[in-house]
């Protein structure tokens, strides 16, 4: 028999030796297992519909799968070893240096990039890259992606579409407008002229006052389809935006109520804003009506206007701002606030978050249009159970102060009555306004079109003073007559009349002329006209 400590021997070596086997049948075992995890890998990157490539962080592309290379139109291989710049569009080239301090401090980073492939085109990727940065490997950068240029182009046929049906029905609003407010004209005049006769008994007046209101809701019913449109004309002057909002102070504290706290802070050095009056007061009835909504337990609103200037317009998200002095005007409230939805749908038209049909959903789209025609900016901030903050900014005028008619003299007795030229292709709207021109002393040429204008004008000896004219007529738009008449009598005033603006001058008259928008008072119209006529 053996002896013991030969059996011991025998039995660690059979034991070292069957540990080694098992060792590297372990390692043969892990290798294999290791061998299959890079198989199902590189089979599931190759065989991916998603774009995957790797580059270090110099930009060298370390690999690409078949579809990245394929949306480029070229061969895996060829996009090895090349810097992944090469592939950007030439406009976007410049930004690769912020993606790799970007993925260098973040260790990710995603976006969209522009791309161009072999034959020239470009396609659009959305990406997500993630850095890799692990012991005794050198860093590298994975990138996935996807194409999402037939998606893209999608979005843009869908928001072209969607541009041309909402331009369409802008015009279709501002067509049907115009030819309302030459109705409202009509209705206001002739009202206004049945109240001032005195032999009218106190039942007859009272219809008549309901009459007006009502003719009063069309009109701003009228006026919310052009701003919304931004077809509404502008009167724009030098305005004193301090001013609108104090005036307007009374009318502000109705529409808010009881509940809510009205407080104004005013900028004392605020300088004028190159804007319309009636269209700031539309503007301010709006938001401040907005904000009372939203405070059905109450709160307080706050009014607010300050100068700034475009570095910080540009700052809040509005990067085209032209350089310069703005003023903001803010309307900031306690309310209940909104969510992310609800901001990004604020400005469309109808759009309302008040149930039982109570709103039309044109308030915010008539600001935003506003707004839009005077060259401002407009911007909502505002969080669920924080309230509310809507900011408009809006050029600061060229000139301060505004056109102030000169003051008569005693003399004005002793001069001839002045000869307006008035001219309207609407019978009713005509003889309304002739009505209350002769009322007022003028004498008054009426036409029906600008043709037959200057057919009257050419037998006409005397001087003419003003001309009073519809901006769209068949034919020959107002503009277009006022430029023939001024070369024969040069320094002719003119009073725009419109129900919206057009094509015809744009969307406000040139220098030196006056727009009064329909419909409109025969009161105001007396008014304008003077105040045109005695203006240096």
């Amino acid at each position: 028999m053996p002896h013991l400590p030969e059996l011991r021997g025998g039995l660690l070596n059979d034991l070292v030796a069957i540990e080694q086997r098992i060792a590297r049948s372990t390692a043969e075992s892990a290798d294999d297992s290791l061998d299959r995890s890079e198989k199902r890998y590189r089979h599931l990157v190759e065989n991916s519909l998603g774009l995957i490539c790797t580059h270090d962080l110099d930009g060298i592309v370390l690999s690409v799968n078949p579809a990245a290379a394929n949306s480029l139109g070229y061969e895996p291989r060829d996009g090895i070893g090349r810097n992944l710049r090469e592939f950007l569009s030439p406009g976007t080239r410049h930004r690769f240096d912020n993606y790799l301090a970007r993925i260098r401090e973040n260790a990710h980073d995603s976006g969209v990039m522009r791309v161009v492939r072999k034959d020239g085109t470009e396609r659009i990727w959305l990406y997500r890259n993630v850095l890799y940065a692990e012991p005794g490997v050198r860093p590298y950068v994975l990138g996935h992606a996807i194409d999402v240029t037939e998606r893209a182009a999608a979005e843009t046929a869908v928001r072209r579409s969607q541009l041309q049906t909402l331009e369409a029905t802008s015009r279709l609003a501002g067509r049907v407008a115009h030819a309302f407010n030459n109705l409202l004209t009509v209705i206001i005049g002739s009202t206004e002229m049945l109240l001032a006769d005195e032999s009218a008994n106190e039942k007859t007046c009272a219809r008549l006052d309901a009459i007006m209101r009502a003719a009063a809701r069309g009109a701003t019913v009228t006026r919310q389809l052009l701003a919304v449109g931004r077809q509404q004309p502008i009167d724009r002057t030098a305005l004193d935006l301090n001013a609108v909002v104090t005036r307007l102070e009374p009318a502000l504290r109705h529409v808010i109520g009881s509940k809510a706290i009205l407080t104004l802070r005013l900028d004392p050095a605020l300088p004028y804003i190159d804007g319309d009056s009636a269209q700031m007061e539309q503007v301010l009835l709006h938001l401040a009506g907005n904000a009372a909504e939203a405070m059905t337990e109450g709160g307080s609103i706050v009014i607010e206007t300050a100068t700034t200037l475009a570095e910080e317009v540009r700052a809040r998200n509005h990067p085209d701002s032209d350089p310069g002095e703005y003023v903001w005007l803010t309307v900031r409230d306690t309310g209940r606030g909104m969510d992310a939805h609800t901001r990004d749908h604020l400005f469309e038209p109808f759009f309302t978050t008040k149930s039982g049909g109570f709103s039309a959903g044109l308030g915010l789209p008539v600001v935003y249009g506003i707004v839009h025609q005077l060259d401002g900016t407009i911007g909502i901030d505002s969080e669920v159970g924080k309230g509310t903050a809507v900011t408009i900014a809006l050029k600061r005028a060229a000139v301060h102060g505004s056109r102030e008619a000169a003051k008569s003299t005693g003399d004005d007795d002793e001069k001839a009555a002045p000869t307006i030229v008035l001219v309207d292709d609407e019978d009713d709207v005509r003889a309304v306004m002739r009505s209350v021109l002769q009322q007022k002393g003028y004498v008054v040429l009426e036409a029906s079109s600008g043709g037959d204008a200057i057919q009257l004008l050419a037998d006409h000896s005397g001087s003419i003073d003003m001309l009073v004219t519809d901006v769209l007529m068949p034919g020959m738009s107002g503009p277009e007559l006022y430029e023939h008449l001024e070369r024969r009598h040069p320094g002719l005033k003119v009073l725009y009349v419109s129900g919206y603006a057009d094509d015809a001058f744009g969307r406000e008259p040139g220098r030196g002329a006056a727009l009064l928008s329909k419909p409109f008072s025969l009161e105001t119209l007396a008014k304008r006209v003077q105040d045109e006529l005695s203006s240096l």
